[in-house]
């Protein structure tokens, strides 16, 4: 961890533990004990079992309990209940193993109850601030609104820290993690929010409460519902990679090409400003397109002089053998028929149809370019590998012909950015 890691490590903590500490001496002796402990326990309890989506992504409704807590009780208590909810809780990371207070180190720990500190610090006192502008009990609209303003706040604040420090740590742009980051959690954060409305409504009741208690058993079942369908969805990437290793053992010279087919697939797709559907289907599609060379003699695979007629046949039918062994196993939307076409040409030269044109989707152009590209620059039985730029002048002087103009365009300008970037780590690098 370099300095500058530190220096906002130090800080966060030093301005989250100085919240906390005024939160508790500001309601020191207003409120039961019994009642701060059950919002704790019920917010370690919703921190504690988390829908895993992969090492990097999670989502924990204990957002839900902060947004109670500060309806019920106010800004105080609900900096007080969030810094509980990372301090008590338990949850399954890997077969018995679980993660808890004990099995983190203490600076993250500290890190973790700073910037809930502060998220709930700072969105509950706007709320609190703007809500005596309106009568909320009155008007709908604004109700609706500061509560939309609160959710918002917390979400930005919460993981705007987080990224600051991952932006310090991995030397990359904030904004980018940042504007990643909330892609797909502030929906989450707004699903949310009314979840966390309807438990102050219903602790505000007699008996609250217990109804609150009723309502905890059927969530976690839904949850763990939920984490089954992750779990076979992670089952369904391992097979996928499974089957590519197959594919990389039986052929040494594309160790890692699926992978990195994969990577140029996905940022061309992206360039190009396609559905996340679509681009999930390539991205498999690009990991699976070569498993027909599973059919194919390892003597041809591997074959270091030019191929005879017949053996440049069988070449080409490893799209259809690849078809044969996915034909009884459910891949997403269109990843069946980009495989099958990602040898196909723009000018209907390709195989195994010879199709061009519209005729073919631009999906399977897509991987045809970084397919080509990977090749170009990898070493083979037969060459060397190029020089990127000589590879890239290559997708060029065939736009148009081999490959599809949009697509080839799209892919200019990932290599380029790619390289700018890559200049711009190694100055760093030298500066430091």
């Amino acid at each position: 961890m370099d300095k500058k890691s530190i220096a906002f490590l130090s800080f966060t903590i030093s301005i989250g533990i100085l919240i906390l500490g005024f939160s508790i001496y500001k309601i020191f002796g207003q409120v039961k004990f019994f009642d701060i402990l059950y919002w704790i326990l019920l917010a370690g309890l919703c921190q504690s079992f988390l829908v895993v989506f992969n090492k990097d992504r999670y989502v924990s409704v204990v957002f839900a309990i902060i947004f109670a807590v500060q309806l019920t009780y106010g800004t105080y208590h609900s900096v007080i209940i969030a810094a509980g909810s990372q301090v008590f809780f338990v949850y399954k990371e890997k077969p018995q193993t679980y993660r808890h207070i004990f099995s983190v180190p203490p600076y993250k720990t500290l890190f973790n109850v700073a910037n809930v500190c502060i998220s709930a610090f700072i969105s509950g006192s706007t709320l609190e601030f703007l809500s005596k502008v309106y009568d909320l009990n009155i008007k709908m609209f604004a109700f609706t609104l500061l509560m939309l303003i609160y959710t918002i706040s917390y979400a930005l604040l919460n993981t705007g820290i987080l990224m600051g420090l991952m932006s310090f740590l991995n030397k990359d742009s904030f904004f980018k993690l940042w504007f990643g980051l909330m892609s797909w959690i502030l929906p989450n954060f707004a699903a949310i929010a009314p979840f966390g409305y309807f438990i102050a409504l219903l602790y505000n009741q007699p008996q609250g409460k217990i109804y609150i208690a009723l309502l905890v058993g059927p969530l976690l079942l839904a949850r763990h519902s939920f984490q089954l369908y992750q779990n076979s969805k992670e089952l369904y990437y391992k097979t996928v990679k499974a089957l590519t290793a197959a594919i990389e053992a039986k052929d040494p010279y594309t160790e890692g090409h699926s992978r990195r087919v994969e990577g140029y697939a996905r940022q061309i797709a992206q360039e190009l400003k396609l559905d996340k559907a679509t681009i999930h289907s390539i991205e498999v599609a690009a990991l699976l397109h070569d498993i027909g060379k599973i059919g194919i003699n390892d003597y041809i695979l591997n074959k270091k002089e030019n191929l005879s007629d017949s053996e440049f046949s069988q070449i080409h039918e490893h799209p259809i053998i690849g078809l044969k062994i996915l034909e009884d196993i459910e891949l997403p939307f269109k990843s069946k028929e980009i495989i099958k076409f990602h040898h196909e040409r723009y000018d209907g030269k390709g195989y195994p149809l010879g199709l061009g044109g519209d005729q073919i989707p631009i999906e399977a152009y897509i991987l045809s370019a970084a397919d080509a590209y990977d090749a170009m620059t990898s070493n083979r039985p037969y060459r060397d590998a190029m020089p990127p730029a000589r590879a890239a002048e290559i997708l060029i002087a065939n736009s148009g012909t081999q490959f599809h103009p949009d697509v080839v365009n799209a892919f200019i300008k990932v290599l380029k950015r790619k390289n700018i970037n890559t200049q711009k780590r190694e100055m760093e690098d030298n500066v430091d």
